[in-house]
């Protein structure tokens, strides 16, 4: 019989029914008796349900699903999912993408204060961080090519994510965001759409190929200048509010290993240009 409280990382595991029949029986029996264990087991459980689906996005009004329809036919493409809030498609990664037969968005920015934008940075050392770091990978694109360190980058530009994760063990997650010059954080993973909602992170699927996720993300507005891009890939699911609820000197590449030990952090750093302008 379990006495004391388990590591908070059982409970992802649990739910996805990763664990033997005794093992989740003795869990469920010590959270029927513990307060602390039972709101995380419920929270958990709410979170997994959430992400089932973590590639769909949060559906769009009618005005803005018939605003894309209005675009697509008039390109001759298929039909498109839209955010909440957009601006017209411009661009050829954008084209290129709808071609593709990948869905484009548009993200609102979080506003705010933030840090100084660093260099490309890699995950730290560390037992499990290590184990992350070596089976799972993240790497950010415009159209087909891998961004490179410091290179330029049109304001229209639509940014990609592509991942491999060899483990097929346990789930992980990721989160994926970009902070422009004026330190505005605009999230690619998960699409965060309404400033009132934690959008969970998204669960990355066993896959060892270099896989794409589903959407490519064009910036709202980014500010010109330096464009840093981060990757958190966890254990287990976090929230768009674990980062946003951060101090500006806690979203540091620093302060985020710090915050989270056991993640697999990535970044580059690349060159917004101004609206207008050609790279």
């Amino acid at each position: 019989m379990m006495s004391a409280c388990p590591e908070p990382s059982v409970w992802p595991q649990l739910v996805d029914r990763q664990l033997s029949e005794e093992e989740a029986q003795a869990l469920r029996d010590h959270a029927r008796g513990c307060a602390r264990c039972q709101s995380q087991l419920r929270e958990t459980e709410a979170l997994v349900a959430r992400i089932a689906a973590p590639l769909d996005p949060a559906a769009p009004t009618e005005e803005a699903v018939a605003r894309v329809m209005r675009r697509v036919l008039a390109g001759g493409g298929e039909r498109r999912v839209s955010p909440l809030r957009a601006r017209p498609w411009v661009g050829g990664a954008v084209a290129a993408a709808l071609a593709a037969g990948l869905a484009v968005f548009m993200l609102r920015p979080s506003s705010g204060p933030g840090p100084g934008l660093g260099e490309t940075f890699t995950a730290r050392g560390g037992p499990v961080a290590a184990t992350l770091g070596r089976s799972v990978g993240v790497t950010f694109h415009t159209g087909a090519a891998p961004l490179a360190p410091d290179s330029v980058v049109s304001a229209d530009a639509g940014f990609g994510v592509r991942y491999r994760n060899l483990d097929t063990r346990e789930p992980v997650y990721l989160l994926a965001f970009a902070q422009d010059a004026r330190g505005e954080v605009h999230w690619l993973y998960p699409a965060h759409l309404r400033e009132d909602a934690n959008e969970p992170s998204v669960r990355l699927m066993p896959s060892a190929e270099a896989r794409a996720l589903d959407e490519v993300v064009v910036l709202e507005e980014p500010a010109p200048g330096p464009l840093r891009l981060v990757s958190i890939v966890t254990r287990s699911p976090l929230g768009v509010m674990d980062v946003e609820s951060l101090p500006p000197e806690g979203r540091t590449p620093e302060a985020l290993r710090r915050q989270w030990p056991e993640a697999a952090v990535e970044s580059v750093s690349v060159v917004m240009a101004g609206a207008g302008a050609t790279p």
